[in-house]
């Protein structure tokens, strides 16, 4: 996360972007696969740079976002190809202005119009930071049965389980050391089970100035069945 005052570059890029993309759902064409277990990747950027994203299909597998909570603020829930903790392929989640505000993400997988499974889910959270008293993030999973691996606990502690473990900074101002082609504010997060569902949950810890926000990764997953 980043706020105007101290890292103007990043923020002044992102305004500067003023994106008014309405929501959409994009469909991934997809060729023919066999009936046996495949690999699949998420690409966010190749839903296009400022896409709102809703849902996409991806092999068959229809991926579909809904949020719950203070889901308002600008660009929330967009695609970006700037970098975000080193990666240039993210979905962007931001916070609204308001003192410890959240929001609830939830990712559900469907084909044919019926939940389906896919095992080893993997994805991570990106650029998980604090400012000061600008901003101070917090990231936990609702989908029990992950692992979590910190890029560098120097910079981001906690086990993501709960609101009081959060993903957050390690300190009260890590900004100036998790930038945009950083990787310290990273933590990636993995189910090897079957799941078709999966949810999480982007906080402030008091006030969030500066368009404060997160990002997450392409999602690889298996399939069971393509």
């Amino acid at each position: 996360m980043t706020s105007t005052q101290i890292r103007p570059t990043r923020r002044t890029l992102v305004r500067g972007a003023a994106w008014s993309v309405p929501v959409v759902s994009i469909a991934a064409a997809a060729p023919a696969f066999a009936a046996s277990a495949c690999n699949q990747t998420l690409n966010w950027a190749s839903l296009g740079n400022g896409a709102v994203f809703s849902s996409t299909t991806v092999a068959g597998i229809t991926i579909t976002l809904s949020l719950s909570g203070a889901t308002t603020a600008a660009n929330n829930r967009t695609v970006s190809t700037t970098q975000t903790g080193g990666q240039t392929s993210n979905l962007r989640f931001y916070s609204t202005g308001t003192a410890n505000s959240s929001q609830t993400a939830t990712f559900t997988f469907t084909k044919g119009g019926q939940p389906f499974n896919v095992t080893n889910l993997s994805f991570s959270f990106l650029d998980i930071d604090s400012g000061g008293a600008s901003w101070d993030d917090r990231v936990w999973v609702g989908t029990a049965g992950f692992t979590r691996a910190i890029q560098n606990t120097t910079y981001v502690t906690g086990t993501g389980v709960d609101l009081a473990n959060a993903f957050r900074g390690n300190g009260t101002n890590t900004s100036g050391q998790v930038q945009g082609g950083q990787t310290n504010g990273n933590v990636q997060v993995t189910w090897a089970a079957a799941l078709n569902s999966v949810s999480f949950t982007y906080a402030q810890d008091g006030t969030a100035n500066g368009s404060p926000f997160i990002g997450i990764s392409n999602m690889s997953f298996t399939a069971a069945v393509c």
